[in-house]
């Protein structure tokens, strides 16, 4: 029976540090299922969804601190179960752009909250603009079911964004959305 391990590992933004952590992963005889890297600053971060057995997992539980240690890496494991998929008909894309503004985050994901949405990925970027201006993009992937109103919920999303003082535009991805 397959087991799997949710990691995360940051540190300094380096070449071949993903490497490391791949070839450790698979010298443990486990796999890689699932994984993203992003940069933030100098930092790197990486979340992956590891299989293998139960053996497999406890070598690389046991391995992946020592490892990381000499590597400078932060990292966190944490036992997990094989995803199961929601019954998503379709995907919701919302783009937000405008100025940048402290609580924005938070407002949108407390209107997500509220309405028990399932949030399938977001992400934000701030940047300066060619006026000096702080300007700010958000990019949220909502999985939506067959009980969820998308002409209702976008109509909510634009009143938000309004509300915010920023632009909104939507991309519908229809069919069953797995992540």
């Amino acid at each position: 029976m397959t087991q799997y391990l949710a990691v995360t590992a940051m540190g300094t933004d380096r070449p071949g540090i993903v490497n490391k952590l791949a070839k450790l992963t698979a010298s443990c005889d486990c796999d890689i299922i699932d994984s993203r890297v992003a940069i933030f600053g100098n930092e790197f971060s990486l979340i992956m969804l590891v299989g293998g057995s139960y053996a497999a997992i406890a070598r690389l539980e046991a391995e992946l601190p020592v490892h990381a240690a000499q590597w400078e890496l932060l990292t966190i494991c944490k036992r997990t179960s094989e995803h199961t998929p929601m019954d998503f008909t379709s995907r919701l894309v919302a783009e937000f752009e405008g100025l940048d503004r402290r609580g924005t985050m938070k407002r949108i994901t407390q209107f997500l909250a509220d309405r028990e949405l399932d949030l399938a990925g977001f992400s934000s970027n701030a940047r300066q603009g060619d006026d000096g201006a702080q300007l700010q993009q958000v990019e949220l992937r909502i999985n939506v079911t067959a009980r969820v109103d998308l002409d209702a919920l976008e109509a909510s999303l634009e009143e938000l964004a309004r509300e915010l003082n920023l632009q909104c535009r939507f991309h519908r991805m229809e069919g069953a959305q797995q992540d």
